[in-house]
């Protein structure tokens, strides 16, 4: 009779906390904790009570463990049979990170969750009540919200379309990165796509994708503002509201491929789905739950709050000129709201005592980041 070596040591990337900077290690799993080995030697040894996962409770995603309050210390490994693993070793100690023994069970469950909501479904969406796509959103698998995010960017921002300089393109995930740093339990990996076009707008598609368009970028005067636009479309993001907008307009047909995880769905509804998101705008309520998580993140995360103020009173000053207008800035004004209320009902959630701190990019100069893919377009419509 065999019996199979139990793998306890697994190769990992390390975020020190300090810099955006990947670092490539051997990850020990031992009984009282995680034994992290640089390429160089050095090592560091992590705590089970210091570890909290935020990342690899789904199908299809990376483990990610966290260490640290703030811009914390990040561990990601590709290999999610660390999970069983770690349970192997030290159940006692790991309770509070994911078995994946027993995800068939909560697969199946969900299963039956699904096909119990048909009928309810059916006569929902026959009556056109809004308030289930909630419930219904909280039950599509996150490994299919990823996959019909990722053809979303695809037709929203085909590649011939988008500004490529690295200078701006890495300026904005250090942004995003920074952000993530602060966001506990996420399931998704945020990926940054610039449109170039004179549009003054930001998208947020499910599962992760951003979509800056270059008048937005253009229009932001410090690398501050642009966090504030960031940090909000990450929270569309992270609450589901554009899945929740989709399963609101959507066919039955749509709902039920969701529900069972059908990615030949995607291909069918992939397109209406950009159209629908690019068309139509939150309501009040999903807009200041973005706003007010957003401030929340970059607070968490160290980062001067009046740059979203800023930008957003930029935005409100476009709307009250007398003059209508440009058709690129109404397209913000169309999908993001902006007015005097909102504004001080954020000004109001700011603490006395916050100071910011940390300086984002602080060896960029922001004012040629901006500019660096294309030229401000002058006409108005």
């Amino acid at each position: 009779m065999t019996s199979t070596t139990l793998q306890t040591e697994w190769p990992g990337i390390y975020y020190d906390g300090v810099s955006a900077s990947p670092h490539r290690v051997t990850i020990q799993v031992r009984p009282s904790g995680l034994q992290i080995i640089a390429q160089s030697g050095s090592q560091l040894s992590w705590q089970y009570q210091e570890i909290r996962q935020t990342q690899g409770k789904y199908s299809g995603e990376e483990v990610r463990f966290e260490r640290g309050s703030g811009i914390c210390e990040v561990l990601t490994v590709s290999d999610t049979a660390i999970l069983d693993c770690l349970h192997t070793i030290s159940p006692d100690l790991v309770t509070h990170i994911h078995n994946p023994a027993r995800r068939r069970w909560r697969m199946l469950m969900t299963g039956l969750a699904g096909l119990a909501s048909i009928p309810l479904l059916w006569a929902a969406f026959t009556w056109g009540i809004p308030w289930v796509s909630g419930p219904v959103t909280r039950l599509i698998p996150t490994a299919w919200e990823k996959e019909l995010g990722q053809f979303m960017a695809t037709k929203l921002a085909p590649p011939e379309t988008q500004c490529t300089n690295p200078q701006v393109v890495d300026s904005l995930e250090t942004i995003v990165t920074t952000l993530a740093h602060s966001v506990e339990l996420n399931p998704y990996s945020f990926q940054i796509h610039v449109v170039d076009s004179p549009t003054v707008n930001a998208l947020a598609a499910p599962g992760g994708q951003i979509l800056v368009f270059r008048g937005l970028l253009e229009h932001t005067e410090t690398a501050e503002e642009m966090a504030g636009v960031l940090a909000h479309e990450m929270q569309h993001i992270l609450q589901r509201h554009g899945m929740r907008l989709l399963v609101q307009n959507f066919s039955m047909g749509f709902v039920v491929g969701a529900l069972s995880g059908d990615v030949s769905g995607i291909m069918t509804f992939g397109l209406q789905a950009a159209h629908v998101l690019q068309t139509l705008s939150y309501t009040r309520n999903v807009e200041e739950q973005a706003d007010q998580e957003g401030l929340q993140l970059l607070l968490r995360s160290g980062i001067d709050p009046e740059g979203m103020l800023n930008f957003f009173r930029t935005i409100n000053e476009k709307l009250n000129e007398k003059k209508k207008p440009s058709k690129h800035t109404a397209q913000y004004l169309h999908t993001h709201p902006s007015t005097e209320a909102r504004i001080q009902r954020l000004q109001n959630l700011i603490p006395s005592t916050f100071k910011s701190s940390i300086e984002l990019l602080p060896e960029t100069e922001w004012t040629q980041i901006r500019k660096m893919c294309g030229h401000l377009q002058k006409t108005s419509a």
